[in-house]
């Protein structure tokens, strides 16, 4: 397996690993533009994981500038991996490869929202060390254009 940095090429599978994510209305032509600006962001990286020739995983990293204190913090803002292959090591790689990124990138801390209903996953985060701080504060979010 590799863990490699997305192209554009790759649009066609990423496309299919969202909609196993929960997330169907996406089409080739629209994330392959996403995959192009992704590739472009000066603090953000998305990268794949091919086994075999066939992209198997995918994850999105972002670094936030923080105003409150020195430094940034990393986000990870999308990661799945194709549900024939989960539980054998793919995601641990791809988070992996993630955070290595956003400590290059000056990051001192990483977070990642999961949904309740994905109880699985949560028990994959709290593996790797992450905490759920829901409890410390709230997550608030509004829609500034309609139909997004």
């Amino acid at each position: 397996m590799e863990i490699r940095h997305a192209r554009t090429t790759d649009a066609p599978a990423v496309t299919a690993l969202l909609t196993e994510l929960g997330y169907p209305d996406n089409d080739v032509e629209d994330v392959r533009g996403r995959l192009e600006r992704w590739a472009r962001h000066p603090e953000g990286a998305a990268f794949v994981a091919e086994a075999g020739g066939e992209v198997v995983g995918v994850v999105a990293v972002v670094a936030i500038p923080l105003l409150e204190r020195p430094g940034s913090g990393g986000r990870i803002v999308a990661l799945v991996v194709d549900e024939t292959k989960r539980g054998t090591g793919i995601g641990r790689e791809l988070v992996a490869a993630a955070e290595a990124e956003a400590l290059r990138w000056g990051c001192d801390t990483m977070e990642v929202t999961s949904s309740r209903h994905r109880t699985a996953a949560h028990a994959f985060y709290r593996a790797r060390g992450y905490e759920d701080r829901c409890e410390h504060s709230a997550r608030f979010i509004r829609r500034l254009a309609p139909g997004s």
